[in-house]
Protein backbone atom coordinates (compact mmCIF):
# COMPACT_ATOMS: atom_id res chain seq x y z
CA UNK A 1 0.00 0.00 0.00
CA UNK A 2 1.39 3.31 -0.70
CA UNK A 3 2.14 5.73 2.46
CA UNK A 4 2.68 9.28 2.96
CA UNK A 5 6.31 10.08 2.16
CA UNK A 6 6.97 7.53 -0.37
CA UNK A 7 9.19 8.13 -3.42
CA UNK A 8 7.47 5.96 -6.50
CA UNK A 9 8.11 6.32 -10.34
CA UNK A 10 5.35 7.01 -12.69
CA UNK A 11 4.51 7.72 -15.82
CA UNK A 12 1.39 10.46 -16.46
CA UNK A 13 -1.44 9.24 -17.95
CA UNK A 14 -3.30 12.33 -18.89
CA UNK A 15 -3.66 16.26 -17.76
CA UNK A 16 -7.29 16.74 -16.12
CA UNK A 17 -8.42 19.92 -14.71
CA UNK A 18 -6.75 22.14 -12.57
CA UNK A 19 -3.69 21.29 -14.43
CA UNK A 20 -2.66 18.67 -13.25
CA UNK A 21 -1.10 15.21 -14.39
CA UNK A 22 -2.95 12.16 -13.51
CA UNK A 23 -0.87 9.11 -12.88
CA UNK A 24 -1.60 5.19 -11.53
CA UNK A 25 0.71 3.64 -8.92
CA UNK A 26 0.66 -0.18 -8.51
CA UNK A 27 -1.53 -2.97 -9.41
CA UNK A 28 -4.43 -1.47 -7.84
CA UNK A 29 -3.88 1.71 -10.28
CA UNK A 30 -4.26 4.12 -7.48
CA UNK A 31 -4.49 7.84 -8.72
CA UNK A 32 -1.76 10.10 -8.13
CA UNK A 33 -2.29 14.03 -9.24
CA UNK A 34 0.84 15.67 -9.79
CA UNK A 35 1.32 19.28 -10.04
CA UNK A 36 3.53 20.82 -13.11
CA UNK A 37 3.65 17.12 -14.87
CA UNK A 38 2.31 16.54 -18.46
CA UNK A 39 1.25 13.43 -20.21
CA UNK A 40 4.22 10.97 -20.88
CA UNK A 41 6.38 12.70 -18.25
CA UNK A 42 8.33 10.26 -16.74
CA UNK A 43 8.60 11.39 -12.91
CA UNK A 44 10.25 10.45 -9.70
CA UNK A 45 7.77 11.53 -7.00
CA UNK A 46 7.12 11.98 -3.29
CA UNK A 47 4.00 11.14 -2.33
CA UNK A 48 2.31 14.25 -0.18
CA UNK A 49 -1.06 14.05 1.02
CA UNK A 50 -3.08 10.81 0.52
CA UNK A 51 -6.51 9.40 0.94
CA UNK A 52 -8.43 6.90 -0.22
CA UNK A 53 -9.50 7.91 -3.08
CA UNK A 54 -6.42 9.68 -4.28
CA UNK A 55 -2.79 10.62 -3.75
CA UNK A 56 -1.22 13.88 -4.34
CA UNK A 57 2.40 14.25 -5.46
CA UNK A 58 5.45 16.25 -5.80
CA UNK A 59 7.75 16.33 -8.45
CA UNK A 60 11.66 15.36 -7.12
CA UNK A 61 13.05 14.22 -10.66
CA UNK A 62 12.26 14.37 -14.16
CA UNK A 63 13.21 10.82 -15.14
CA UNK A 64 12.32 11.47 -18.89
CA UNK A 65 10.33 14.45 -20.23
CA UNK A 66 6.89 14.34 -22.57
CA UNK A 67 8.46 15.22 -25.71
CA UNK A 68 5.65 18.09 -25.40
CA UNK A 69 7.32 19.40 -22.35
CA UNK A 70 9.00 22.75 -22.75
CA UNK A 71 10.78 25.36 -20.64
CA UNK A 72 8.90 28.11 -19.20
CA UNK A 73 9.08 31.70 -20.88
CA UNK A 74 8.00 33.55 -17.72
CA UNK A 75 10.99 33.90 -15.32
CA UNK A 76 8.94 33.67 -12.17
CA UNK A 77 6.65 30.87 -13.13
CA UNK A 78 7.77 28.48 -10.34
CA UNK A 79 7.06 31.25 -7.73
CA UNK A 80 4.04 33.22 -8.99
CA UNK A 81 0.58 31.31 -8.37
CA UNK A 82 -0.63 32.95 -12.03
CA UNK A 83 -0.21 31.08 -14.79
CA UNK A 84 0.18 27.30 -14.00
CA UNK A 85 0.56 25.68 -17.41
CA UNK A 86 3.54 27.03 -19.24
CA UNK A 87 5.45 23.93 -19.43
CA UNK A 88 3.21 23.21 -22.86
CA UNK A 89 3.23 25.75 -25.38
CA UNK A 90 0.04 27.04 -26.89
CA UNK A 91 -1.27 24.61 -29.71
CA UNK A 92 -0.57 21.77 -27.31
CA UNK A 93 -2.16 23.24 -24.41
CA UNK A 94 -5.23 23.98 -26.64
CA UNK A 95 -5.34 20.28 -27.22
CA UNK A 96 -4.71 19.11 -23.78
CA UNK A 97 -7.52 21.57 -22.46
CA UNK A 98 -10.14 19.82 -25.59
CA UNK A 99 -9.13 16.57 -24.25
CA UNK A 100 -9.93 17.54 -20.49
CA UNK A 101 -13.42 18.59 -21.65
CA UNK A 102 -13.84 15.61 -23.43
CA UNK A 103 -12.74 13.32 -20.48
CA UNK A 104 -15.27 15.69 -18.47
CA UNK A 105 -18.34 15.44 -21.14
CA UNK A 106 -18.41 12.19 -22.99
CA UNK A 107 -20.17 10.15 -21.29
CA UNK A 108 -22.59 12.57 -21.34
CA UNK A 109 -22.56 14.38 -25.17
CA UNK A 110 -21.01 12.21 -28.15
CA UNK A 111 -17.32 13.17 -28.55
CA UNK A 112 -18.32 14.63 -32.23
CA UNK A 113 -20.52 17.37 -30.42
CA UNK A 114 -17.62 18.15 -27.96
CA UNK A 115 -15.76 20.98 -30.22
CA UNK A 116 -12.21 21.89 -30.84
CA UNK A 117 -11.68 24.94 -28.42
CA UNK A 118 -11.48 28.54 -29.90
CA UNK A 119 -7.92 29.94 -29.20
CA UNK A 120 -7.13 33.28 -27.79
CA UNK A 121 -6.49 35.70 -30.75
CA UNK A 122 -3.15 36.84 -28.33
CA UNK A 123 -1.65 33.96 -25.79
CA UNK A 124 0.24 36.95 -24.25
CA UNK A 125 -0.76 40.22 -22.88
CA UNK A 126 -4.08 39.49 -22.75
CA UNK A 127 -4.87 40.51 -19.77
CA UNK A 128 -6.77 43.91 -19.31
CA UNK A 129 -8.11 43.45 -15.16
CA UNK A 130 -5.23 43.06 -12.90
CA UNK A 131 -4.72 43.24 -9.46
CA UNK A 132 -2.10 42.84 -7.66
CA UNK A 133 -1.80 42.78 -3.64
CA UNK A 134 0.50 45.26 -2.18
CA UNK A 135 3.04 44.70 0.68
CA UNK A 136 6.24 45.93 2.32
CA UNK A 137 9.68 44.34 3.20
CA UNK A 138 10.08 44.30 6.84
CA UNK A 139 13.26 46.52 7.22
CA UNK A 140 13.86 48.30 4.32
CA UNK A 141 10.51 48.60 3.30
CA UNK A 142 10.09 48.63 -0.09
CA UNK A 143 7.04 48.30 -2.11
CA UNK A 144 5.94 44.63 -3.57
CA UNK A 145 3.65 44.59 -6.24
CA UNK A 146 2.75 40.77 -7.66
CA UNK A 147 1.05 37.69 -7.10
CA UNK A 148 1.16 35.42 -4.33
CA UNK A 149 2.70 32.20 -4.79
CA UNK A 150 0.45 28.77 -5.15
CA UNK A 151 -1.65 28.16 -2.08
CA UNK A 152 -0.02 30.58 0.20
CA UNK A 153 0.14 34.28 0.54
CA UNK A 154 3.77 34.85 0.43
CA UNK A 155 3.68 37.48 -2.46
CA UNK A 156 6.08 37.89 -5.60
CA UNK A 157 7.60 41.27 -6.17
CA UNK A 158 6.46 41.07 -10.05
CA UNK A 159 8.66 43.53 -12.43
CA UNK A 160 7.47 41.94 -15.37
CA UNK A 161 4.27 40.28 -16.02
CA UNK A 162 4.03 38.85 -19.95
CA UNK A 163 0.29 38.34 -19.94
CA UNK A 164 0.09 42.15 -18.81
CA UNK A 165 0.45 45.37 -21.44
CA UNK A 166 3.36 46.04 -20.88
CA UNK A 167 2.10 49.85 -19.68
CA UNK A 168 0.92 48.00 -16.81
CA UNK A 169 4.53 46.73 -15.77
CA UNK A 170 5.56 50.58 -15.95
CA UNK A 171 3.02 51.42 -13.98
CA UNK A 172 3.51 49.56 -11.09
CA UNK A 173 7.28 50.02 -11.19
CA UNK A 174 6.30 53.68 -10.81
CA UNK A 175 4.19 52.74 -7.42
CA UNK A 176 6.81 51.10 -5.92
CA UNK A 177 8.87 53.92 -6.73
CA UNK A 178 6.69 56.76 -5.81
CA UNK A 179 4.32 55.73 -3.57
CA UNK A 180 4.69 57.28 0.26
CA UNK A 181 2.41 55.87 2.63
CA UNK A 182 2.94 52.70 3.69
CA UNK A 183 1.14 49.25 2.45
CA UNK A 184 -0.62 46.23 4.43
CA UNK A 185 0.29 43.62 6.61
CA UNK A 186 -1.64 40.63 7.30
CA UNK A 187 0.02 39.88 10.22
CA UNK A 188 -0.88 43.20 12.57
CA UNK A 189 -3.45 44.22 9.98
CA UNK A 190 -2.10 47.51 9.81
CA UNK A 191 -0.67 49.88 6.87
CA UNK A 192 -2.74 50.86 4.40
CA UNK A 193 -1.72 50.01 0.59
CA UNK A 194 -3.95 46.83 0.17
CA UNK A 195 -4.15 46.40 -3.56
CA UNK A 196 -3.76 47.97 -7.00
CA UNK A 197 -6.21 47.49 -9.04
CA UNK A 198 -5.65 48.57 -13.08
CA UNK A 199 -8.42 48.13 -15.85
CA UNK A 200 -7.00 49.02 -19.48
CA UNK A 201 -9.13 49.28 -22.61
CA UNK A 202 -7.98 47.11 -25.35
CA UNK A 203 -9.86 49.23 -27.74
CA UNK A 204 -7.89 52.84 -27.21
CA UNK A 205 -5.53 51.94 -23.98
CA UNK A 206 -7.38 53.88 -21.74
CA UNK A 207 -7.31 53.09 -18.01
CA UNK A 208 -8.51 53.30 -14.65
CA UNK A 209 -6.44 53.03 -11.67
CA UNK A 210 -8.03 51.80 -8.16
CA UNK A 211 -6.26 51.88 -4.67
CA UNK A 212 -7.78 49.69 -2.10
CA UNK A 213 -7.33 50.90 1.35
CA UNK A 214 -7.13 49.46 4.83
CA UNK A 215 -9.59 52.38 6.24
CA UNK A 216 -12.73 53.13 6.56
CA UNK A 217 -14.39 56.06 4.10
CA UNK A 218 -14.51 58.77 7.17
CA UNK A 219 -10.82 57.76 7.97
CA UNK A 220 -9.92 58.38 4.24
CA UNK A 221 -9.47 62.21 5.83
CA UNK A 222 -6.32 61.38 6.86
CA UNK A 223 -4.95 60.54 3.58
CA UNK A 224 -6.66 62.26 1.16
CA UNK A 225 -4.41 64.67 0.39
CA UNK A 226 -1.10 62.53 -0.36
CA UNK A 227 -3.18 59.80 -2.25
CA UNK A 228 -4.47 62.72 -4.21
CA UNK A 229 -0.39 64.09 -4.90
CA UNK A 230 0.01 61.04 -5.59
CA UNK A 231 -2.94 60.03 -8.66
CA UNK A 232 -1.86 63.41 -9.95
CA UNK A 233 1.77 62.59 -10.33
CA UNK A 234 0.78 59.45 -11.95
CA UNK A 235 -1.75 60.64 -14.31
CA UNK A 236 0.72 63.66 -15.45
CA UNK A 237 3.47 60.60 -16.27
CA UNK A 238 0.64 57.99 -17.53
CA UNK A 239 -1.51 60.31 -19.47
CA UNK A 240 -3.38 57.06 -20.71
CA UNK A 241 -4.81 56.87 -17.51
CA UNK A 242 -8.40 58.55 -17.27
CA UNK A 243 -9.59 58.32 -13.99
CA UNK A 244 -8.07 57.10 -10.38
CA UNK A 245 -10.40 55.36 -7.02
CA UNK A 246 -10.17 54.55 -3.64
CA UNK A 247 -11.92 51.43 -2.51
CA UNK A 248 -12.31 51.26 1.04
CA UNK A 249 -12.10 47.62 2.74
CA UNK A 250 -10.76 47.35 6.21
CA UNK A 251 -11.84 44.00 6.44
CA UNK A 252 -9.67 41.20 7.65
CA UNK A 253 -10.61 38.97 4.89
CA UNK A 254 -9.40 37.62 1.95
CA UNK A 255 -12.04 39.92 -0.42
CA UNK A 256 -10.12 42.21 -2.58
CA UNK A 257 -12.89 45.24 -2.45
CA UNK A 258 -15.03 46.80 -0.01
CA UNK A 259 -18.61 47.67 -0.70
CA UNK A 260 -17.71 51.51 -1.37
CA UNK A 261 -15.33 53.34 -4.36
CA UNK A 262 -14.95 57.00 -4.64
CA UNK A 263 -13.32 58.90 -7.20
CA UNK A 264 -10.53 60.81 -6.99
CA UNK A 265 -9.62 62.13 -10.11
CA UNK A 266 -10.68 62.05 -14.02
CA UNK A 267 -13.62 60.47 -15.53
CA UNK A 268 -16.04 57.28 -14.01
CA UNK A 269 -15.87 54.82 -17.06
CA UNK A 270 -13.40 53.71 -20.42
CA UNK A 271 -15.02 52.59 -23.09
CA UNK A 272 -14.17 49.24 -24.18
CA UNK A 273 -15.68 47.81 -27.60
CA UNK A 274 -16.39 44.41 -28.72
CA UNK A 275 -16.80 43.70 -32.46
CA UNK A 276 -19.06 47.16 -33.17
CA UNK A 277 -20.38 47.03 -29.56
CA UNK A 278 -19.36 49.46 -27.02
CA UNK A 279 -19.01 49.24 -23.40
CA UNK A 280 -18.91 51.65 -20.06
CA UNK A 281 -16.72 49.74 -17.99
CA UNK A 282 -16.57 51.67 -13.78
CA UNK A 283 -13.60 51.11 -11.68
CA UNK A 284 -15.43 48.22 -10.19
CA UNK A 285 -17.03 46.72 -12.80
CA UNK A 286 -17.08 43.10 -13.66
CA UNK A 287 -15.93 42.70 -17.44
CA UNK A 288 -14.32 39.93 -19.29
CA UNK A 289 -10.50 40.13 -18.57
CA UNK A 290 -9.16 38.95 -21.86
CA UNK A 291 -11.90 41.30 -24.51
CA UNK A 292 -10.29 39.97 -27.84
CA UNK A 293 -11.46 36.23 -26.92
CA UNK A 294 -14.76 37.40 -25.16
CA UNK A 295 -15.83 38.11 -28.76
CA UNK A 296 -15.32 34.77 -30.01
CA UNK A 297 -17.21 33.54 -26.78
CA UNK A 298 -20.22 36.28 -27.75
CA UNK A 299 -20.46 35.34 -31.25
CA UNK A 300 -20.50 31.26 -30.24
CA UNK A 301 -23.65 32.32 -28.29
CA UNK A 302 -25.03 35.11 -31.05
CA UNK A 303 -24.57 31.93 -33.49
CA UNK A 304 -27.39 30.16 -31.89
CA UNK A 305 -30.08 32.75 -31.19
CA UNK A 306 -32.22 32.79 -33.83
CA UNK A 307 -33.27 35.94 -34.96
CA UNK A 308 -36.00 37.81 -33.87
CA UNK A 309 -35.94 36.17 -30.84
CA UNK A 310 -37.12 36.51 -26.81
CA UNK A 311 -34.22 36.86 -24.65
CA UNK A 312 -33.69 36.58 -20.95
CA UNK A 313 -30.18 37.66 -19.96
CA UNK A 314 -30.18 36.01 -16.45
CA UNK A 315 -27.09 37.58 -13.68
CA UNK A 316 -26.27 39.73 -16.80
CA UNK A 317 -23.70 41.80 -15.07
CA UNK A 318 -23.20 45.09 -17.12
CA UNK A 319 -25.28 43.77 -19.92
CA UNK A 320 -22.09 42.54 -22.10
CA UNK A 321 -23.63 39.29 -23.32
CA UNK A 322 -27.30 40.66 -23.95
CA UNK A 323 -25.65 44.13 -25.74
CA UNK A 324 -23.60 42.07 -28.03
CA UNK A 325 -26.39 39.41 -28.99
CA UNK A 326 -29.20 42.22 -29.31
CA UNK A 327 -29.17 43.07 -32.81
CA UNK A 328 -30.94 40.28 -33.74
CA UNK A 329 -33.15 40.15 -30.69
CA UNK A 330 -37.27 41.38 -30.78
CA UNK A 331 -36.53 42.10 -27.19
CA UNK A 332 -33.90 41.71 -24.46
CA UNK A 333 -34.44 41.35 -20.59
CA UNK A 334 -31.80 41.62 -18.27
CA UNK A 335 -31.83 40.47 -14.69
CA UNK A 336 -28.84 42.14 -11.95
CA UNK A 337 -28.82 42.52 -8.34
CA UNK A 338 -25.74 44.72 -8.05
CA UNK A 339 -26.97 48.10 -8.17
CA UNK A 340 -23.81 49.82 -9.93
CA UNK A 341 -23.66 46.45 -12.61
CA UNK A 342 -27.75 48.00 -13.08
CA UNK A 343 -26.59 51.63 -13.96
CA UNK A 344 -23.25 50.25 -16.42
CA UNK A 345 -26.00 48.48 -18.00
CA UNK A 346 -28.47 51.23 -18.34
CA UNK A 347 -25.29 53.57 -19.87
CA UNK A 348 -24.61 50.63 -22.13
CA UNK A 349 -27.74 49.68 -23.87
CA UNK A 350 -28.42 54.07 -24.51
CA UNK A 351 -24.65 54.49 -25.88
CA UNK A 352 -25.44 51.87 -28.19
CA UNK A 353 -28.83 53.28 -29.36
CA UNK A 354 -30.85 49.94 -28.47
CA UNK A 355 -34.41 50.59 -27.60
CA UNK A 356 -35.78 46.83 -27.31
CA UNK A 357 -34.45 45.95 -23.92
CA UNK A 358 -35.55 45.87 -20.20
CA UNK A 359 -33.63 46.10 -17.08
CA UNK A 360 -34.92 44.17 -13.72
CA UNK A 361 -33.11 44.84 -10.63
CA UNK A 362 -33.16 42.27 -7.38
CA UNK A 363 -33.13 39.00 -6.63
CA UNK A 364 -33.36 36.44 -9.61
CA UNK A 365 -35.14 34.00 -8.37
CA UNK A 366 -37.70 36.30 -7.31
CA UNK A 367 -38.09 37.91 -11.04
CA UNK A 368 -37.70 33.65 -12.10
CA UNK A 369 -40.69 32.80 -10.60
CA UNK A 370 -42.64 36.28 -10.92
CA UNK A 371 -41.99 35.55 -14.46
CA UNK A 372 -43.44 31.89 -14.04
CA UNK A 373 -46.56 33.15 -12.16
CA UNK A 374 -47.10 35.38 -15.22
CA UNK A 375 -46.82 32.44 -17.73
CA UNK A 376 -44.18 34.80 -19.48
CA UNK A 377 -41.75 32.60 -21.24
CA UNK A 378 -38.53 33.59 -23.22
CA UNK A 379 -37.09 31.86 -26.84
CA UNK A 380 -33.44 32.00 -25.05
CA UNK A 381 -32.14 31.95 -21.60
CA UNK A 382 -28.66 33.20 -21.61
CA UNK A 383 -26.58 31.75 -18.25
CA UNK A 384 -23.52 32.71 -17.36
CA UNK A 385 -22.96 32.01 -13.72
CA UNK A 386 -19.71 32.08 -10.95
CA UNK A 387 -17.53 29.49 -10.84
CA UNK A 388 -19.51 27.89 -8.48
CA UNK A 389 -22.43 27.23 -11.13
CA UNK A 390 -26.42 28.03 -10.77
CA UNK A 391 -28.26 27.39 -7.95
CA UNK A 392 -29.72 24.45 -8.04
CA UNK A 393 -33.21 26.38 -6.99
CA UNK A 394 -32.87 28.93 -9.77
CA UNK A 395 -32.13 26.56 -12.08
CA UNK A 396 -35.19 24.52 -11.78
CA UNK A 397 -37.22 28.03 -11.72
CA UNK A 398 -35.67 29.14 -15.08
CA UNK A 399 -36.31 25.49 -16.97
CA UNK A 400 -40.13 26.47 -16.67
CA UNK A 401 -39.55 30.18 -18.76
CA UNK A 402 -37.92 28.76 -22.32
CA UNK A 403 -37.25 25.92 -23.96
CA UNK A 404 -33.71 26.95 -24.85
CA UNK A 405 -30.77 27.31 -22.58
CA UNK A 406 -27.16 28.88 -23.36
CA UNK A 407 -24.83 28.17 -20.56
CA UNK A 408 -21.56 30.65 -20.57
CA UNK A 409 -19.31 28.26 -18.02
CA UNK A 410 -15.95 29.70 -16.56
CA UNK A 411 -15.67 25.60 -14.70
CA UNK A 412 -16.49 22.48 -16.46
CA UNK A 413 -16.59 20.89 -13.35
CA UNK A 414 -19.98 22.66 -12.09
CA UNK A 415 -21.36 22.99 -15.83
CA UNK A 416 -20.94 19.06 -15.64
CA UNK A 417 -23.25 18.95 -12.54
CA UNK A 418 -25.88 21.22 -13.70
CA UNK A 419 -25.61 19.87 -17.16
CA UNK A 420 -27.17 16.62 -16.06
CA UNK A 421 -29.83 18.63 -13.54
CA UNK A 422 -31.14 19.63 -17.14
CA UNK A 423 -30.86 16.61 -18.56
CA UNK A 424 -33.20 15.10 -16.19
CA UNK A 425 -35.27 17.93 -16.67
CA UNK A 426 -35.81 17.32 -20.23
CA UNK A 427 -33.34 19.08 -22.04
CA UNK A 428 -30.48 17.76 -24.37
CA UNK A 429 -27.22 19.50 -25.14
CA UNK A 430 -26.47 19.87 -28.68
CA UNK A 431 -23.01 20.94 -28.43
CA UNK A 432 -19.66 21.97 -26.12
CA UNK A 433 -17.91 24.86 -27.16
CA UNK A 434 -14.43 25.45 -25.47
CA UNK A 435 -13.08 28.76 -25.42
CA UNK A 436 -9.58 30.03 -23.99
CA UNK A 437 -9.56 33.12 -22.19
CA UNK A 438 -6.75 32.25 -20.46
CA UNK A 439 -3.55 31.15 -22.02
CA UNK A 440 -1.29 29.26 -20.34
CA UNK A 441 -3.63 28.21 -17.13
CA UNK A 442 -5.85 25.69 -16.65
CA UNK A 443 -9.01 27.87 -16.94
CA UNK A 444 -11.34 26.61 -19.61
CA UNK A 445 -14.86 28.77 -20.69
CA UNK A 446 -17.85 26.56 -22.62
CA UNK A 447 -20.56 27.44 -24.26
CA UNK A 448 -23.20 24.46 -24.02
CA UNK A 449 -26.46 25.03 -26.01
CA UNK A 450 -29.60 22.89 -24.16
CA UNK A 451 -32.72 22.37 -26.04
CA UNK A 452 -35.70 21.03 -24.68
CA UNK A 453 -36.43 17.64 -25.85
CA UNK A 454 -39.43 16.53 -23.58
CA UNK A 455 -41.47 18.05 -20.52
CA UNK A 456 -40.50 16.90 -17.39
Amino acid sequence: MIKLGDIVDVVIEKTVYQGEGLARIGEEKFVVFVKDAISEDKLKIKITSLNKKHAKGEIIEIIEPSKNRVKPFCALYNACGSCDCQILNYENLIKEKHKILEDIFCDIIPKDKIYPIIKSPQDKQYRHKIQFPARQTKNSKRILLGYFKENSHDLTNIKYCPMQPEIINEMAQFIRDNFELDCYCEKTHKGLLKNVITRISSHNNDILLTLVLNCSQNDFINYENPIFRFFKKIMAKFNSIKGCFVNFNPQKSNKILGNETIKVLGQDFIIEKLENKSYKIGATSFFQVNPKSAVNLFNVVKDNIKPNSTILDAYGGVGAIGIFVSSGANKITLVEENENAILMANENFKINNIENYEILSGDAKVHFLNFEKENRKFDYVILDPPRSGCEKEGLEAIIKLTQNIIYVSCNPQTLRRDMLLLINKGFKPKFVQGVDLFPYTHHIESVVLFERVENV
